[in-house]
């Protein structure tokens, strides 16, 4: 086993930052988080877990963050565009980043997403904030020197435990089959990410740090098209499946006309905080206009099979890792983190 670090995760206890701290302290690694609310159910069993501190905090605090640095080596930053906005993150990210080299901090290593709206000439049509606040900092990192700090990007994407359960397949009883409706075209695919998977890569480039040094490691399953999953439902469960590509309007009427964000974060009132619906369906015409591992979202497949052989290579392999079955109704595990004004916490990152 590597020797066991001193690792921080910043911006609270959500889906991936959960997955990451379980398998670092699963790893033998000494795992801190600063979590707002450490009454809910999700601090509560991590921080029951061995080997994980959950410490209560606003990780959008100065005063806050640099006692949380103590004493830490190693620092995973994922912060949450959908509570605070593009402004905030990109602002919170540089502070959280000079904190951590002014506490002497050895390994940055932050979450991101690529800068997709760049690589289409920042054409509006593909500008989806949540992705641009990350990329805008990934920029940023680029620039910095890793002599003093370490640094590395990590490149995330849209979560196979999200997206497969919460637009999950309807089942057509008339027909006898299952309906995969989704916002993405003839042939359109989605880059999904295993979150299992995405923790791992985390763990080891905290465990190997100079592979990483000054770095980008892009993770994920597979480019996905909706026939794709409707082929791999079939062969996991026997069931007969089809994709049917959903039009702009049936799109346009699952998302709520209203504020997204946070009622507590610094970007809650930010003027320029988009709705659930003009951001989502910027974030799918990204994957309507991607086919295989083309376009404004790639990924280095060939690199993550050389650093971990056995990763989840397809969606047919994650199905039957999870036991994935829509008769289940399993529902999405991003459950807090961001809210609709007037609704409640609803999702999270």
């Amino acid at each position: 086993m590597a020797n066991s670090l001193s690792i921080l995760i910043l911006c609270g206890v959500g889906a991936q930052n959960s997955y990451v701290a379980q398998e670092l302290a699963k790893a033998g690694h000494k795992v801190r988080i600063l979590s707002r609310d450490t009454e809910k159910e999700e601090p509560k069993k991590l921080a029951a877990l061995p080997g994980i501190e959950v410490v209560k905090g606003d990780t959008y605090d100065e005063e806050v963050l640099a006692s949380a640095f103590n004493n830490i080596e190693s620092v995973f930053v994922n912060t949450n565009g959908f509570a605070i906005g593009e402004k905030s993150e990109i602002y919170w990210s540089i502070r959280i980043y000079k904190l951590a080299l002014c506490a002497g901090v050895k390994h940055f290593i932050y979450s991101t997403l690529p800068y997709v709206s760049k690589k289409s000439g920042f054409n509006p049509r593909f500008r989806v904030p949540f992705v641009d606040g990350k990329a805008k900092f990934g920029e940023y990192l680029k620039s910095q020197p890793t002599n003093v700090m370490n640094w590395s990007l990590l490149e995330s994407g849209p979560y196979a435990e999200d997206s497969l359960h919460r637009r999950a397949p309807k089942l057509d009883e008339a027909m006898g089959e299952w309906i995969w409706k989704l916002f993405l075209g003839e042939s359109g695919c989605m880059a999904l990410v295993s979150l299992r998977d995405l923790a791992w890569f985390a763990r080891y480039m905290f465990e190997n740090p100079e592979e990483f040094r000054g770095d980008l490691l892009s993770v994920g399953i597979k480019h996905t098209s909706g026939a794709e999953l409707a082929l791999a439902l079939t062969a996991v469960t026997g069931k007969p499946s089809r994709y049917v590509p959903m039009t702009e309007e049936e799109f346009r009427e699952g998302y709520p006309l209203i504020k997204m964000g946070v009622a507590h974060s610094p970007g809650y009132d930010d003027p320029t905080l988009w709705t659930p619906q003009s951001m989502f369906y910027n974030w799918f015409t990204v994957w309507t206009n991607s086919v295989g591992n083309t376009g404004l979202w790639t990924r280095e497949y060939q690199r993550l099979d050389r650093i971990k052989p056995d990763r989840i290579k397809s969606v047919e392999e994650w199905m039957r890792s999870v036991g994935y079955d829509p008769e289940k109704s399993e529902k999405s595990i991003l459950q807090s983190g961001m809210t609709l004004a007037g609704i409640g916490e609803v999702i999270g990152k």
